[in-house]
């Protein structure tokens, strides 16, 4: 909102140095910006005498002022009536900053201007009369505020914090905001206080972090608390602006040290409940202290047997690795730059270590973070992570440089809102600076981040906490490691996302059984003409779903209805999700066509195993898999899913989880899986059962075409003609879009909805589907994605 005495102040300023070359002429709009305050900078400046004027308070211009106010510019006797520009320089500022002079600008500096310095000086939280240092009159001539700013996160603890430093640390600090807020200035300001601490002289008192700065640290702890009270106030306000909820004190409370242990364990630091040089550094810098214990890693190279040896005979147990590079497809893997190689990350597994997923392809410049560019990003990064078996887990995607506050809604938001919608099964992580992450991860486009604290001039990580959610922590880099010429980076961890410990085995191709089915499609045909002829209808129309449903309800029996050889869970599972029609119309003619099904087998021969004929093919598995496509729908393609995969792949999973609870003897959930999922029958899910559930669900998918519905033998012969490889494959393609992750995707969501008293009046219940599997217990949603993955990882190599 425009403010009529900045407007006043804007106008004076062009008027009066509008023709001066020195001057940039700043916008009448009313508005307090840095157009206006570098107006008043310039105005000083030429006041001074400078020639060469610029947009800052530097040095040259702080000696000029000195040297024409040693004392500072002082209010006038009320019967002075001299006139300066500069005292309408301060007006202008006082107005800019809020504070009423009580009249116009006026060139004089009389008893308003004086009050209204003795309120900003009190703000600042310093004391004296009205005279305008050269201290005060840089301040005046910035965007610093000296009032609370509550709406945008100020606390008054750091304020008064800020008042105290400006009282008594204004020589090695000089004048800093007491806004509330922390930020960079603010930390800057407490590194100065530590070094005063330290005995520094204000000259030597950077604000930097060197080593001299370590060298002087001091612990403090209940012990000595009394003897450095100063040092405990330095802490507590430390604590508070790392976010912590305690009180500013210069005594050491039990209150405090509880205050200390938390930050400590939200740091991953040692647990020591003192301020120790350690917890200093954690407190005051991004990275802290370089040389603390770390079990995790991230670097470029090649994790080779060598140097797995090496990082676990130094403690790690964690490393990061990246998904991709730049052109990776035109090279070898022998000339990857920092790629995962092939075997890498079961070498990582088999050596008891764990490891995490980065993508970065450049993420250096703003052109790198466009919504068009995430979605690209994304999908390059489940391909890799499935392709290199990688289960659900957090990919971590790199914002590596200095990315400014208001530049983040404009290009990271689209960006992560990309990623977001192209992720399948994976789960979003951020690795950039503190700032950029928590913002992200604020508006639920990240779940949690890698923090590159390492990077400490990031205008996003001096002054900021680091993320609530952060999960790795990169703290220091390590040129030469251990002498072996390789470089890594030194990593904390949170506990609150654990590395992969799996690699799930991307299968070979298996012998797919290829038996010819005419026979099956034949009888069927005949059976649906025997139909319509016991029905009365002149012609298959008008009956035809209804006669292949009937068709198929007659196939699925004994072995998938109760009573008769299904087990206890599988019988109650079938008969609530398949229903058949009671003793009304329609089930008088579901007994027609069963009476006609009887009589073609008996007159040309059974299609049943139970019946004598073996075709090779799970006729009975394909048929009560189709009945509950056609009941609850195909679903969608790619990672949505419907309730008819319930009584297909989705089942066939869970009976999968069963047997390896049963079965595995102690082994990996992926290494069994890469043994027997697919392979063998006794994994419930042998290579019969995967055709039968893709046929299943491209026979329904035909019979139920909007366009053109097919009867069910129809659906079979357009079905058939391809050979069983082939339809795995289109089944693959069709209904998951040709991606592993979104066959675990839809897993884990069936898995995590599996209540289905909330879809329609499906009465399935959890301990219905654990008999059904077998099961004790549902996998958790880790192991549902490795479930999952594992079974697209198959079809994916059959096709």
């Amino acid at each position: 909102m425009a403010d009529e005495m900045v407007l006043e102040t804007q106008q004076w300023l062009n008027a009066t140095y509008g023709s001066d070359s020195r001057f940039k002429r700043v916008a009448e709009d009313g508005l307090t910006g840095w157009g206006t305050i570098n107006g008043l900078i310039r105005a000083l400046q030429i006041e001074l005498g400078i020639q060469a004027t610029a947009d800052n308070f530097g040095a040259g211009t702080e000696a000029r002022f000195k040297e024409a106010w040693p004392n500072g510019v002082a209010q006038q006797a009320d019967t002075d009536t001299t006139e300066n520009n500069v005292y309408a320089i301060i007006q202008g500022a006082l107005w800019c900053k809020g504070y009423s002079t009580g009249s116009h600008i006026t060139r004089h500096f009389y008893g308003g201007t004086g009050s209204a310095v003795r309120q900003l000086k009190a703000d600042m939280g310093v004391s004296g009369d009205s005279t305008v240092d050269v201290d005060v009159m840089k301040s005046l001539l910035s965007m610093k505020q000296f009032v609370l700013l509550s709406n945008m996160g100020g606390k008054g603890q750091i304020r008064l914090a800020q008042q105290r430093i400006n009282r008594g640390y204004r020589a090695y600090t000089g004048i800093v905001p007491t806004d509330g807020l922390y930020g960079r200035e603010m930390n800057t300001a407490l590194i100065q206080v530590l070094q005063a601490l330290e005995g520094f002289t204000p000259a030597q008192a950077t604000g930097n972090f060197g080593d001299g700065t370590r060298s002087r640290l001091k612990t403090v702890s209940a012990s000595n608390a009394a003897e450095n009270p100063q040092w405990v106030w330095l802490g507590s306000v430390a604590l508070v602006c790392n976010g912590e909820d305690n009180a500013v004190s210069t005594a050491w409370t039990t209150e405090l040290q509880a205050a200390i242990l938390l930050f400590q364990g939200e740091y991953a630091l040692p647990s020591t409940g003192v301020f120790d040089p350690t917890t200093w550094m954690s407190l005051l810098t991004s990275k802290g202290n370089p040389d603390r214990p770390a079990t995790a890693c991230d670097t470029r190279f090649e994790m080779t047997q060598a140097r797995i040896d090496t990082l676990k005979a130094s403690g790690y147990r964690t490393v990061g690795r990246y998904l991709t590079e730049p052109g990776q497809a035109s090279l070898d893997p022998s000339e990857y730059f920092k790629a995962i190689h092939p075997g890498e990350l079961e070498r990582i597994v088999a050596n008891g270590m764990g490891y995490f997923p980065i993508f970065q392809e450049n993420a250096r410049q703003l052109s790198d973070f466009t919504a068009e560019k995430g979605a690209i990003h994304a999908q390059e990064a489940v391909a890799a992570a499935e392709r290199l078996g990688i289960p659900p887990t957090v990919i971590y995607f790199a914002v590596d440089m200095d990315l400014l506050g208001d530049q983040i809604d404009p290009y990271l938001v689209p960006y992560f809102r990309a990623i977001n919608q192209n992720i399948g099964c994976y789960a979003v992580g951020i690795y950039g600076s503190r700032n950029v992450c928590t913002r992200i991860i604020g508006k639920d486009l990240a779940t949690t981040a890698f923090v590159s604290d390492m990077s400490t001039g990031f205008s996003g990580n001096l002054g900021f906490p680091i993320p609530a959610l952060w999960n790795y922590d990169q703290f220091a880099e390590v040129s030469n490691f251990r002498g072996q010429g390789w470089d890594l980076d030194r990593v904390a961890w949170s506990g609150r996302w654990a590395a992969c410990d799996t690699v799930v085995d991307m299968h070979p191709i298996v012998q797919i059984p290829n038996p010819s089915l005419t026979f099956f499609e034949e009888w069927v045909g005949d059976v649906e003409e025997a139909s319509v002829r016991s029905l009365g209808s002149p012609d298959l129309l008008s009956w035809r779903s209804d006669i292949g449903i009937f068709i198929l309800q007659w196939i699925r029996k004994p072995k998938y209805w109760p009573g008769n050889g299904a087990s206890e869970g599988a019988g109650i599972l079938w008969s609530v999700y398949t229903p058949e029609p009671a003793a009304d119309h329609a089930g008088e003619a579901r007994q027609m066509v069963a009476f006609a099904c009887d009589s073609v087998s008996e007159q040309k021969g059974g299609i049943k195993a139970s019946q004598g004929a073996d075709l090779g093919y799970d006729v009975e598995h394909m048929a009560a898999t189709a009945l509950g496509y056609l009941k609850w729908g195909i679903g969608a393609a790619h990672n949505d899913y419907g309730l008819g995969d319930l009584g297909g792949w989705a089942l066939d999973l869970l009976q999968v989880w069963g047997n390896y609870q049963k079965n595995a003897g102690g082994k990996a959930l992926s290494q069994w899986l890469a043994n027997n999922l697919g392979v063998t029958d006794a994994s419930g899910f042998g290579p019969k059962d995967m055709v039968a559930d893709a046929d299943a669900w491209l026979i329904a998918r035909a019979m139920v075409d909007d366009e053109s519905p097919a009867a069910l033998s129809e659906a079979m012969g357009s079905v058939y003609q391809q050979t069983a490889s082939q339809r795995l494959e289109t089944f693959y393609r069709e209904r998951f879009g040709g991606s592993a992750g979104n066959v675990a995707q839809a897993f884990r969501e069936l898995v995590n909805g599996i209540d289905l008293g909330e879809f329609k009046d499906v009465p399935l219940t959890e301990d219905v589907l654990k008999l059904a599997a077998g099961a004790e217990e549902l996998p958790t949603q880790e192991e549902a994605g490795i479930i999952g993955l594992a079974y697209g990882a198959f079809l994916s190599a059959q096709s």
